[in-house]
């Protein structure tokens, strides 16, 4: 009689659990920052910057916390005259080719908008990871980066700059929008 009494209470508890566990689909997953920002959803956060062209230090941007995910975008009226006789260059800089010894990206294209990631404690370079590369080296940004992961164990800021050895003969403007998505 006991036993049959603790099989019923023990039935009349699990039978509601259970239930609850069936409505949560087997395919569910849960969805990161990266998920979020790689699927064009709506950012936590917006920064926004000017890169002077005249300025040939680039510009810092923002406060990223570890585990955040950014992508970065330019805006159409994007355009750097890179030399003093007025040739321009899209964010996009010269697709297609690399830069080469002597640039501050050699991997990169002439001319591309980069980032690069620093920590405010420390001012050193932090790993962005796209899903496929992490590491500390400037990134692509054009005029629409891929999703980066922020891997620093501190807060951290973004500095941009163009892929130029020669900046202090820059002028125009980029104008650059950061959407950041936070980890839950």
């Amino acid at each position: 009689m006991k036993a049959r009494r603790l099989l019923a209470a023990a039935l009349a508890l699990g039978l509601p659990l259970a239930a609850g566990f069936a409505t949560v689909p087997a395919s569910a997953t849960v969805r990161t920052p990266f998920h979020h920002c790689d699927g064009g959803d709506a950012p936590d956060r917006v920064l926004r910057a000017t890169l002077d062209g005249e300025d040939p230090r680039g510009v810092s941007v923002g406060t990223l916390v570890p585990g955040d995910v950014f992508s970065a975008r330019t805006d159409d009226f994007s355009i750097l005259r890179i030399d003093w006789w007025g040739t321009q260059k899209d964010p996009d800089g010269d697709e297609g080719r690399i830069a080469g010894p002597g640039w501050p990206a050699p991997t990169l294209a002439p001319y591309v908008l980069m980032v690069k990631a620093f920590s405010q404690v420390t001012n050193r370079p932090i790993r962005l990871d796209d899903g496929e590369v992490s590491t500390t080296a400037w990134r692509p940004v054009g005029s629409n980066s891929p999703c980066y992961i922020y891997r620093g164990s501190s807060n951290g800021r973004l500095r941009f700059q163009v892929n130029d050895p020669k900046r202090d003969d820059n002028g125009g403007q980029e104008n650059i929008t950061v959407l950041v998505f936070h980890r839950p």
